[in-house]
């Protein structure tokens, strides 16, 4: 039996073995076929590429993006930037089979227009808004001259003739013009015109400026902003308010730097009294003596600025040998101040807070002499500054020697520049006014020391209801009350009557040390009520209002309002609003300056700072006769004064020195509160006696005000004294005598009275004094 077994397994193993000789390759099965492949799409706003792989028989995949960056997903997702990349895939199976397939693509993102901008970039969107009639398209350039002989598509322009047609931007990235202050562009026009660039939606206020065009074809031209803030909107007007029609093309929209401007050569010179001008179109080296301080003429080594454009220029070298280095300069004729108010001189300097003297000398007698300082500010270093020296109607006649010095007293050794030194103003004395805005030097916010000068740009502090604000240049500074540079805007809407203006404070307001508020106000109409509220800013019913009226006289000019509070008032509020005319639908603008704390605090009332005396007995106004001198309870105007040499008894008055084209004066608010009754007939006396005739157009006024009550909305009663006297005694004093009746209701007199007297556009000066408000006998 088990011979049997071993013989069947012996043929068995025989059979298999003949089984394998008798097989060849092509004998054995066919496996499937392993193809690799795989198709893609592309976002084309992002890059990101999605890729669907079409592989066949592949268990096992790996991508290489052409970005060095790798996967193993069957579908994967990967994000370009714009760029041509070479895409493999290798597929693979598990005995080892595997195949490459490889595309290329292209990534070609859109982006949102930027400068520089071109029109030449494809995936660049060039998008234009347009408004008022102006149509947009890009389309190659067709005529390759000027500042623009290639080929390149360029934006074409067509106006239909409306005012401020135009077309903006949304740019991809802001315009910052922190440093780089310029844009420059290529523009065709076949006709002279101006192109308008306006840059908007910014971290500040919207900027423009224009620049204008030949006419002749391809040619480029540069705006430059005065500006340092980013704006994401630029906007163009060809022809801005104008209504020139027809096609204009433009190319090339670049920032750079600001050109330098070229300098402006001097046209006109006198070395005469009468009209003095240096302003170094020629040499005057023969006419100036030097002592201590080298003279030279030369070219201006600072022209690109916005104060001095000068080709020519003085150049001062003051030696440390002498402390009263000086130039001096003789001149034909004594000096007339009753034509001109006095010297203005542009000076540069290398160092801050120079002292810069101007005296003026008799030729024959050097003890007959008049010396005015300047400072230049502590932001001046190195740049061109003007400065205003001042002299009266009393230094006429007297001089015709120019001495400058610079650091007078010193051993200073340094090099300074000057310009224009010349005459200005309408004579009377100075006191103001001018052709050029005086620089604010100081602001603060904090309720210790508040003085909001407009020196900054406020806006992201003040709080807007109904009346809009902007920071803008003084539209009105020649004037004797307010000569700043910058002021605030406000602009009423007729839509809120309650329109105002808000300030959060960091602390509570102190009037044991302050007296009150004062403010500068410019309004377009006369006798417009100013209304301040103080509040809580965590509760809004614990609040103080105070009211004041602009005078009869002041529309379209700067006039500056008191606003007083009493020590009770302390330690209260710590948020300043400002209302105009509260309680009506006006629309009007208003510029502001000068919102400050003032006085040394204590009672309120009058005007005072605690050292008012008391008004004599049955007498309702303190301080009439001007013997307690300038102790509060007046308000003096730019150009008031106390006289200590000029009364009518007494020893002492108050002295008004007029200006042409102005108002000045002094004024009482708010006396005799709680004492004045409606209904009531009072009578206003004064003395008064003046320098010499008003002259034509030279007034005297004298206003009484009937006040509402402190805090409330009710507007002053004006009663008008005298509006139009023309003739005033100019050798011995005369009293004036008025009477008027305070309104009936009581609520209108419960704030008091105040007076106002004031010489209007006249040189002529006023001396007051024994001012009195009674009850008529």
């Amino acid at each position: 039996m088990k011979n049997l077994i071993k013989t069947i397994k012996k043929v068995s193993l025989l059979i298999l073995a003949i089984s394998f000789i008798g097989c060849d390759d092509n004998d054995g099965a066919v496996l499937p076929q392993l193809k690799a492949g795989f198709t893609h799409t592309i976002n084309t706003n992002t890059g990101t590429v999605t890729f669907i792989n079409t592989s066949t028989n592949a268990s096992m995949y790996e991508w290489s993006f052409g970005d060095e960056s790798t996967s193993t997903l069957i579908n994967p997702v990967n994000v370009y930037e714009n760029g041509t990349y070479l895409v493999v895939l290798k597929a693979s199976n598990v005995a080892g089979d595997f195949d490459i397939f490889s595309d290329e693509i292209t990534i070609s993102i859109s982006e949102i227009a930027a400068l520089p901008m071109t029109f030449d970039i494809e995936n660049i969107t060039y998008e234009a808004t347009v408004f008022n009639g102006t149509s947009f398209e890009i389309l190659a350039n067709p005529d390759l001259s000027g500042t623009n002989a290639v080929e390149s598509n360029v934006g074409a322009i067509t106006n239909s003739g409306a005012t401020y047609e135009g077309l903006f931007f949304e740019l991809g990235a802001p315009v910052d013009l922190t440093t780089e202050k310029s844009i420059k562009m290529n523009f065709w026009a076949n006709a002279p015109i101006d192109v308008l660039m306006k840059l908007e939606e910014g971290s500040a206020a919207d900027t423009e400026t224009t620049a204008s065009h030949t006419g002749s074809g391809w040619e480029e031209i540069i705006f430059t902003f005065n500006s340092a803030a980013s704006y994401s909107k630029l906007t163009l007007f060809v022809d801005g308010a104008g209504t020139s029609d027809g096609t204009f093309y433009f190319d090339d929209i670049t920032q750079v730097a600001s050109p330098l401007s070229p300098c402006d050569a001097e046209t006109a010179e006198s070395l005469s009294a009468s009209d003095l001008n240096i302003t170094f179109m020629s040499d005057p080296t023969a006419s100036i003596t030097s002592d201590g301080a080298g003279f030279s003429w030369i070219d201006n080594p600072d022209s690109d600025n916005t104060v001095n454009t000068s080709c020519k220029v003085g150049q001062i070298d003051r030696t440390s040998a002498s402390q009263y280095a000086n130039n001096q300069i003789t001149l034909d004729a004594k000096l007339d101040f009753n034509s001109n108010t006095g010297f203005k001189l542009k000076v540069w300097s290398p160092t801050a807070g120079t002292n810069v003297l101007l005296k003026l000398e008799d030729q024959t007698n050097s003890a007959i002499f008049k010396e005015v300082s300047a400072i230049t500010s502590a932001d001046s270093a190195g740049a061109w500054e003007e400065l205003t020296f001042d002299f009266g109607s009393a230094d006429s006649n007297k001089f015709d020697k120019v001495v400058l010095f610079f650091e007078l007293n010193s051993m200073t050794e340094q090099t300074y520049y000057i310009d224009d030194l010349m005459l200005y103003g309408e004579g009377n004395g100075g006191g103001g006014g001018g052709d050029t805005c005086d620089s604010e030097t100081t602001q603060s916010v904090s309720a210790s020391n508040f003085n909001l000068t407009f020196q900054n740009d406020p806006t992201a502090s003040i709080t807007s209801d109904g009346a809009g604000f902007a920071w803008i240049n003084n539209p009105d500074f020649d004037n004797v009350v307010n000569t700043s540079c910058k002021v605030g805007q406000i602009d009423r809407t007729s839509s809120a009557q309650y329109a105002n203006n808000q300030i959060d404070l960091d602390a509570k307001l102190d009037f044991n040390s302050n007296t009150g508020f004062k403010l500068k106000v410019w309004s377009p109409t006369a006798s417009t009520n100013v209304l301040l509220k103080l509040e809580d800013q965590t509760n809004a019913g614990t609040f103080k209002e105070i009211s004041a009226t602009t005078s009869a006289t002041s529309a379209n000019e700067w006039e500056e309002l008191t606003f007083e509070f009493q020590s009770t008032d302390s330690n209260k509020f710590d948020k300043i609003v400002v209302f105009f005319q509260l309680g009506t639908t006006i629309q009007e603008t208003y510029y502001i300056d000068d919102l400050k704390l003032y006085g040394n605090g204590g009672n309120g009332g009058g005007g005072g700072n605690g050292d008012c005396p008391e008004p004599p007995a049955g007498e309702l106004l303190a301080n009439g006769d001007f013997e307690a001198g300038d102790v509060g309870c007046w308000q003096f105007f730019p150009g008031t004064t106390i006289s200590t040499t000029i009364n009518n008894g007494g020893s002492q008055s108050a002295e008004i020195q007029g200006s042409t084209g102005v108002a000045v004066g002094l004024k009482m608010e708010r006396f005799g509160t709680g004492l004045v009754t409606p209904n009531t007939s009072y009578t206003v006396s004064f003395d008064i006696i003046a320098s010499d005739v008003l002259g034509e157009g030279g007034l005297v006024k004298a206003f009484a005000f009937s006040e509402g009550a402190d805090g409330g909305t009710v507007a002053a009663t004006q009663h008008v004294l005298t509006d139009n006297t023309t003739s005033v005694s100019t050798t011995a004093w005369e009293t004036k005598t008025f009477t008027f009746t305070t309104p009936g209701n009581a609520n209108q007199v419960e704030g008091g009275l105040s007076f106002l007297i004031e010489i209007v556009n006249s040189a002529a000066r006023l001396n007051v004094d024994n001012i009195s408000v009674r009850v008529t006998p």
